[in-house]
């Protein structure tokens, strides 16, 4: 399931799945979706791609439980929107709604689609971005929430992805990608590389891989410290790798590789920054 397919990087995610001959049903809020939406054109794939209709901000427990009935895993994509409602409505609390729906239908993996420095209230990138009405602040607060929820959840496990610079480009593969954990560090990537990285921590869902963990990917080339990053990943180019290192990361040439090694979260804990609520 993927929920926010109609988004940039959520119609990603449909055409990966399909790609790699994996059922995947697509939720809009209007329920309108088609292959073709997603750029599938080879007709196998497309025939894997069903869509459902799916409100975060309005439907009800019960709907989404239904909705998610049987689903191998989730991909929660939505994000606020001028038409689709603001970042408390689907970022806070419609993230919310879809875990506990995920839990009540025993989904064994929620994958959420968040953003990086989203920990690190006093960050540049932060600070930009919640001007965008409270944004970042309503995810980290989604985020936590899933934490709490799936405390000592048998069965059931989550994801938070936490991109850097989201850009347009061809996708470069798993071998140029680099994830980190503590939300010190980010970069540029492409939003077809997020996708990729989000079917396949979804598709291994009901194994020990990525279970409960939170990291951040971008594009190793363009990798920096928070406090570096800023302009650069609007103006591009690439870095010195060997400027910043946490210590954290992760690179790998399969996919396998690359998620060997993260750590699960603290159980339950919130990792909410301090500073100022904008």
């Amino acid at each position: 399931m993927v929920i926010g397919a109609s988004g940039k990087t959520g119609r990603r995610c449909v055409s990966y799945a399909a790609s790699k001959g994996l059922p995947v049903v697509a939720c809009t809020r209007s329920g309108a979706f088609s292959a073709r939406d997603a750029g599938v054109a080879d007709a196998s794939a497309a025939a894997l791609v069903a869509s459902e209709r799916c409100d975060v901000s309005k439907a009800s427990a019960a709907e989404l439980a239904t909705l998610l009935d049987g689903a191998g895993s989730c991909i929660f994509a939505a994000s606020a929107s001028p038409s689709g409602g603001s970042p408390w409505e689907v970022d806070k609390a419609g993230l919310v709604a879809v875990a506990r729906a995920c839990l009540v239908a025993k989904v064994p993996r929620l994958v959420i689609v968040s953003s990086g420095s989203v920990s690190k209230p006093l960050s540049s990138i932060y600070a930009f971005l919640n001007l965008f009405g409270g944004i970042m602040r309503a995810k980290i607060e989604g985020e936590d929430a899933v934490r709490a929820l799936y405390f000592d959840r048998e069965g059931c496990d989550y994801v938070v992805v936490r991109p850097g610079g989201l850009t347009e480009d061809e996708p470069r593969g798993v071998a140029a990608i680099e994830l980190n954990q503590g939300d010190d560090k980010s970069g540029r990537i492409a939003r077809a590389d997020v996708a990729a990285i989000c079917v396949e921590a979804a598709e291994r869902a009901g194994t020990p891989v990525a279970a409960d963990a939170t990291f951040e990917c971008y594009w190793a080339d363009t990798g920096k410290s928070l406090g570096e990053v800023g302009l650069s990943n609007a103006l591009g180019g690439t870095t010195d790798e060997k400027a910043y290192a946490s210590g954290r990361e992760r690179r790998g040439n399969t996919w396998d590789e690359l998620f060997e090694g993260l750590d699960a979260d603290a159980p339950g804990v919130s990792q909410q920054g301090w500073g100022p609520s904008l």
